[in-house]
Order: structure tokens, then C-alpha cells, then sequence
């Protein structure tokens, strides 16, 4: 891999990161429209198609640029999670529309915030990787442990959320509404938690002299 390739795999997936932040943000402004749900949907699932877009051609640079297979799959790994994240988002939106959904409560406002803020810690966490050095250890870890929490933080607000559907009064309608939603953003924390067990891996194998994004001799 020459620096060139690799300063092209990072562009590619900071370009990545910055669409799913985009979707992100089109979510959060769907919950203060709720009434134009349609098109906002649609805008993000256009994102999600540039997201495509952009992948592939990583993909593409990448099976050029390193032919060591094992490296090659895992730096591939890595942006794939990514990826992943701006699916789950854009799913999460056609499930707005697919329930019709009219009427935003507070624990979905909350739901969807967890997910802005946690897009952009993942965008930091790239940054870092990009730019990560032995001596930034300690930096790049506390990271990743923050990232880590928004995950700690929607478990207990799901269990809080789907305890106050079933022990409440609610119509049945809405409480199948807003489960499917719940379920929907705990899809995408786990797709992060993929990306930051990502990090780690990432931290362990410089710990060992291994460096998947190391240009070669």
C-alpha cells in the first residue's frame, strides 16, 4: 500500500462517516417534522445510496492497493461496520414511515439523540485511527470507552422504555409502533459495538507491531 492508497481508504471512509452523520442528522429534524416524514425518508435513503456508492469503490481500491488477504479483510471489516451503521439508519426511517408513525414520544426523541451523538464519536475515533501514534494510546482508548457508553446508556433506556409500554396504558397499535422502533435503534447500537470492538482490535494488533493501514517498504 503506497501513502497515495492510503490517504484514499481514509478519504473513502471519512466520507463514509460523514454520511452516516448526515443521515443522522435528516433523522433527528424527521422527529421535529414528523408530518413530513415521506420526505425525509426519502432523503435518507438517498444517503444511503451514496454511502453505497462510496463503499464499493473503497472496496475496489482496496483489492488493488493490498494483497495480503488476511490485512486486506481486516481493514475491509472495519469500513463494512461502518457501512452497516448508515444501512441500520436509513432502516430505521422506512420504520418511522412503515408504521405511520404520527406522534413522536419523548423516549424516541431521546432514542435518536443517543444515535447523533454516538455517529460523531465514531467519526472522532476514525480521525484518530488515521492519525494514531503508540503514545496516543491513552487518548485513542478513552475514546473508544466513550463511544462504548452511548451503547451502556441506550441498553438501560431500552429496558426502561419497553418496561413503560407494557406496564402502562397503551394502545396496542402503539405499543407494536413503538417497540418496532425501540428495536430499530438497538439494531444500530449493536452495529456500534461492532465498530468499536473494531478499535480495540485495531489498538492490540499496533500493541504487536501490526499495523493494517501501514504503508509497505
Amino acid at each position: 500500500m503506497t501513502l497515495e492508497d492510503r490517504e484514499y481508504l481514509f478519504d473513502q471512509a471519512q466520507r463514509l462517516s460523514e454520511v452516516l452523520n448526515e443521515e443522522t442528522v435528516e433523522l433527528m429534524g424527521m422527529l421535529e417534522k414528523i408530518e413530513d416524514r415521506v420526505a425525509i425518508s426519502r432523503r435518507i435513503n438517498k444517503l444511503e445510496y451514496e454511502g453505497d456508492i462510496i463503499f464499493h469503490e473503497f472496496a475496489d481500491r482496496l483489492h488493488e492497493c493490498v494483497q495480503d488477504t488476511e490485512r486486506r479483510m481486516s481493514i475491509f471489516q472495519i469500513i463494512r461496520h461502518i457501512e452497516d451503521c448508515v444501512d441500520m439508519v436509513d432502516e430505521l426511517s422506512m420504520t418511522i414511515v412503515r408504521y405511520n408513525t404520527r406522534t413522536v414520544s419523548a423516549g424516541i426523541k431521546s432514542s435518536v439523540n443517543a444515535i447523533l451523538g454516538c455517529a460523531k464519536k465514531e467519526m472522532n475515533l476514525l480521525n484518530l485511527m488515521r492519525t494514531y501514534e503508540p503514545e496516543n494510546k491513552e487518548l485513542f482508548t478513552k475514546a473508544i470507552n466513550e463511544f462504548d457508553a452511548f451503547k451502556v446508556d441506550f441498553y438501560k433506556m431500552y429496558d426502561m422504555l419497553i418496561f413503560g409500554l407494557f406496564s402502562q396504558a397503551h394502545d396496542t397499535v402503539d405499543i407494536i409502533r413503538c417497540k418496532a422502533i425501540y428495536d430499530s435503534v438497538k439494531d444500530i447500537f449493536k452495529a456500534f459495538e461492532v465498530s468499536a470492538d473494531d478499535c480495540y482490535k485495531y489498538i492490540m494488533a499496533r500493541e504487536n507491531g501490526i499495523d493494517v493501514f501501514a504503508q509497505d517498504n
